[in-house]
This record gives structure tokens, C-alpha cells and sequence, in this order.
């Protein structure tokens, strides 16, 4: 008996029986596909222990392809409740993103149709998107059409661990989903993983602009209603 999860701190590769006694660790938090190069992914650390991080990398395809097409292998301990961010290496990264960043990488350059995945030990572990053809401009995200394309993407707080499954973390709408979307260049959450999970979450129209914008409304569901203009 023992975990067999090879996601989890307490992996017993012996194991063949579960012992239902798994214990898990990093996981992608937030994922930013901003404007230029205004692109990063965070990880985050919820095991309630330090993590020795040089076990993993991040994975990435771009434009369709298999695992892994690029690979960034990380280092340093992540502590408990803390975050580890790789963002662009291009000059032109705003720089509230590289201020908050713990790497730069080149390849860290997508756009909405390239995966992006966390790997421990060679095992993908969790995923923005999957390998095969390119899904043209992004994925769906929490019924979001293209949701991975312009877009930050933020981890809900009842997710645990990381999700190789794109379609089950992705989920077909806002509750769902492991993810909450927000809007273009929403950078409010980088550098902690903390205000997706201030409260209940309340499903609505988030924009200020929009005809049915419901003030306690924290999650946007995709369905703001906008003022007919010719």
C-alpha cells in the first residue's frame, strides 16, 4: 500500500495498491497570456512543506506538437504558500511581471494555442492546453471561447494539485472549471495565490461596462450584456 500518484511529495513508486494517503505539492496558480511579451506562469507551493523544485521543469509546445517541445528545468527550494514565476525574457516585459519574476525564459513567449505544462520527474504533472494539432488561436476555458488566448487565467482556491487532463481542469463552464478568467493584462494576483479565494465565489458579469454588471459578482461567467453601438 502506499500513494500512487506520481503527482504527490509521497509517491511510492512500489505501490501497487492506494493507500489513499497522497500528499500534493506544486501546481500551476496563474497563467498569463498578456499583451506583446507580457506572458508568465506561476507556480504554487500549498503542501504545507518546502519543495525542492529541481525535480521539475516547465514544459511548452508552441503551435501544436508532442511533449515536450521546449523544456526550462527549475531550481531552489519553494517555500510553503510562496509562489515561483517564469515569465519572457524580452526587454520589453512590463516590469511589474519581471519585479515579481523568480526566472526570465525565452521561451516563455506563447500565445493562446501553445501548451504549457509542469513536469516532475519526466511526468507531466499539470497542463494549460494539450499536445496534438494546433487548436488554432486557444483553447475554451470555463465556457470562455478561446480562453487561453488574452487572457490571465487564475487557479480556483479549491484546487489542490495540478491536472494533466486539459478537458477536466478546463471544464465547459465557470463552475466547473478549475479557472477563473479575467481579463487581458490582469497582473492583481501575481506574486501570491490568495485573493481567488477571499469568500464564496459569486458567478456573474464582472465589466463595469456592461448592461447587467452585478456589483458582488467576483467570478466572471461569461455572460456581460453590452450597450448595442452602430
Amino acid at each position: 500500500y502506499g500513494c500512487m500518484d506520481p503527482s504527490a511529495l509521497n509517491y511510492n513508486s512500489n505501490a501497487t495498491c492506494s493507500d489513499s494517503n497522497c500528499f500534493y505539492s506544486i501546481y500551476i496558480s496563474e497563467y498569463g497570456e498578456g499583451s506583446g511579451y507580457n506572458k508568465y506562469i506561476e507556480i504554487y507551493n500549498g503542501s504545507g512543506l518546502p519543495v525542492d523544485l529541481s525535480s521539475y521543469q516547465i514544459w511548452k509546445i508552441s503551435n501544436g506538437g508532442s511533449w515536450p517541445e521546449y523544456t526550462l528545468s527549475l531550481s531552489g527550494i519553494l517555500a510553503n504558500g510562496d509562489v515561483y514565476i517564469v515569465c519572457s525574457s524580452n526587454s520589453n516585459t512590463d516590469s511589474i511581471i519581471t519585479s515579481a519574476a523568480d526566472i526570465t525564459w525565452y521561451q516563455a513567449s506563447w500565445t493562446g494555442d501553445d501548451a504549457v505544462g509542469l513536469a516532475k520527474d519526466s511526468v507531466l504533472i499539470d497542463v494549460i492546453g494539450t499536445d496534438g494539432p494546433d487548436i488554432g488561436d486557444g483553447w475554451d476555458v470555463a465556457g470562455f471561447l478561446e480562453g487561453t488566448k488574452d487572457h490571465t487565467l487564475i487557479r480556483k482556491c479549491d484546487v489542490i494539485k495540478g491536472n494533466s487532463n486539459w478537458s477536466l481542469s478546463a471544464g465547459t463552464d465557470a463552475q466547473n472549471s478549475e479557472w477563473i478568467v479575467r481579463s487581458q493584462n490582469d497582473w492583481t494576483d501575481l506574486g501570491q495565490h490568495t485573493d481567488s479565494c477571499q469568500g464564496p465565489y459569486i458567478y456573474g458579469c464582472t465589466d463595469t461596462a456592461a448592461l447587467n454588471y452585478y456589483s458582488p459578482t467576483n467570478v466572471n461567467n461569461g455572460t456581460c450584456i453590452y450597450p448595442f453601438r452602430i
